[in-house]
């Protein structure tokens, strides 16, 4: 008797839902359309805070870029309506780049090379570092194909972004490494047929060093060692 009770209630239950299937089905669309309606206004007002971030940025890095001697560089923020909405809104945002002119404007992880992508990122990182929270960045290879004046503004650039955050910077140029505040020397040596990598903190004296053989090569002078202590002094008076 029991168990015919349970069915009986069960089969009133469903029956109850059946029946008011049409009615829940349009309080689903009413609640749907009114979803929609939020989504695309705060998708709309995304946007806008988008094109008038994007502009602003815009002439930040293009202020950076002239700064690293990449004046003829054209830097865009392309903010692209979307036919449907998406888990970052209702716009496709692309960095946007042409390396000489004459070129036309193409997504930059496309056409930017190594060294050149550095600096362009080192330019956005530099703009954008107050605000992007990223505690620690890495860049190789950034001073790859530049003078030792356009690495000086590299190591600049470099010295501002790391008030923000712990930056890295694996180089081959005194003009960056004696701007650091911690040389770290990678040297690479051979045991048992095997390539083994050290990594050394050096002191002021290995500092100047090793800054000297840098700016030298192998034989390192007096006149070297002279210029090291300079750029080393240049750079902690920055």
């Amino acid at each position: 008797m029991e168990e015919i009770l349970e069915f009986r209630a069960d089969a009133e239950k469903k029956l109850a839902d059946l029946e008011s299937g049409d009615d829940r089905l349009a309080e689903l669309r009413r609640r749907e359309s009114a979803l929609d309606a939020e989504l695309r206004e705060s998708g709309a007002a995304l946007g806008e805070v988008r094109s008038a971030a994007a502009a602003s940025l815009e002439g930040r890095v293009a202020e950076s870029l002239a700064f690293l001697d990449m004046p003829k560089v054209r830097f865009a923020i392309s903010v692209t309506p979307l036919d449907e909405p998406s888990p970052r809104g209702l716009d496709r945002v692309e960095f946007m780049i042409a390396t000489n002119p004459g070129e036309p404007q193409r997504p930059l992880a496309k056409i930017a090379s190594g060294g050149e992508l550095s600096r362009i990122m080192l330019s956005l990182k530099s703009v954008m570092s107050d605000i992007d929270g990223i505690p620690t960045l890495i860049y190789d290879e950034v001073d790859a194909g530049i003078s030792g004046k356009t690495s000086r503004k590299v190591g600049i650039k470099l010295k501002e972004a790391a008030r923000g955050a712990q930056i890295f910077c694996v180089t081959h140029s005194a003009q960056i490494a004696s701007l650091a505040d911690t040389h770290l020397l990678i040297s690479k040596t051979e045991r048992d047929g095997r390539s083994e990598s050290t990594v050394t903190r050096l002191d002021e004296a290995g500092r100047v060093e090793e800054t000297a053989r840098i700016l030298g090569g192998i034989n390192v002078t007096d006149a070297q060692r002279i210029a090291a202590r300079e750029l080393i002094a240049e750079g902690r008076a920055l």
